[in-house]
């Protein structure tokens, strides 16, 4: 059964249940959606700032509004993975703030003229404000811009015709995408590594895993690379070996702003390219390794 606590995140009245089989919980927030955890006030959550814990509750509120994967912030590192979430959060643009209002409400209003309640004391880390002030003047905007009107009855906000314009504008790139391309060698001795590692650790997410076998090109991509480079959330680059074609691919996908997740083999990380080794590599050597640290860098980085 539900018990009642208070969010670690957020300090708001939430709700825990218990998972089956494990000392692990779900909470239910109904600031922070939804995230799973054990008992986080050892974990030095409190200890972060308020701007800090309104940067996770934001990544929480965002894969529960978008159906994905609940995130379990037990197995988080405070060292690296936190502070890249925090901080990729942080860095969020007004206009990407005031974007993500407009999708929220949009994919919330099933007809044209729906009302809505949007709450500030709730609803901020839709917006990956810090506070319920920033939120306020952010929902201002959208209001002094033409995009939301008050409605005549009922709910506090209402889609204009000029707001679905720009929503219809906006979800195209903005929704996300369930694919992750995989750039790698088509070597037999990577086979293991792409189908006990790789793999399985995009699907745990889960995320769609895309490898298109081929042979090694130089400077030429195919249409169909391109493509699905352009269709996937980000990109995993496996450089073991050191394959010309996978770096063509991972710059191409750098240079359409997505995230490229670098891994290579221990063994081989001493012949990396040198303008790649600036990026966090993900060091290997067996696939289970590589599957358990790309799951974790997943969690920290993209979702």
């Amino acid at each position: 059964m539900p018990t009642g606590i208070t969010c670690v995140l957020c300090g708001e009245p939430a709700s825990r249940e218990g998972v089956s089989g494990t000392s692990l919980y779900t909470v239910i927030c109904q600031v922070c959606g939804k995230y799973v955890s054990e008992e986080l006030n050892d974990r030095g959550f409190q200890r972060l700032t308020s701007d800090e814990r309104a940067m996770l509750s934001a990544y929480t509120r965002e894969l529960f509004e978008y159906d994905s994967p609940t995130p379990d912030l037990n197995v988080l590192d405070n060292e690296e993975q936190v502070p890249r979430i925090i901080e990729r959060f942080k860095n969020k643009t007004v206009q990407e703030k005031l974007n993500n209002l407009l999708l929220y409400i949009g994919r919330r209003s099933d007809y044209f003229g729906r009302p809505l309640h949007i709450q500030k004391e709730k609803d901020y880390p839709l917006t990956y404000s810090r506070n319920r002030d920033e939120f306020h003047n952010i929902r201002q905007q959208a209001f002094d811009a033409g995009f939301l009107r008050l409605p005549s009855s009922g709910g506090n906000v209402m889609m204009t015709w000029e707001g679905w314009e720009r929503f219809e504008q906006i979800r195209e790139t903005a929704e996300p995408s369930k694919k992750c391309f995989v750039a790698m060698p088509c070597a037999d001795e990577l086979r293991e590594a792409y189908e006990a590692g790789i793999k399985p650790a995009i699907e745990d997410i889960p995320y769609i895993p895309v490898f298109i076998e081929k042979s090694e090109h130089n400077e030429k991509i195919c249409d169909l690379v391109l493509a699905e480079i352009r269709g996937s959330k980000f990109v995993v680059a496996d450089v073991t070996l050191q394959k010309q074609n996978v770096y063509y691919e991972a710059g191409f996908a750098q240079g359409l702003g997505k995230d490229v997740i670098w891994t290579c083999r221990l063994d081989d990380i001493q012949n990396a390219h040198f303008d790649t080794r600036q990026y966090n590599h993900i060091l290997w050597s067996t696939p289970g390794e590589l599957r358990k640290k790309l799951v974790n860098r997943i969690k920290a980085t993209i979702l």
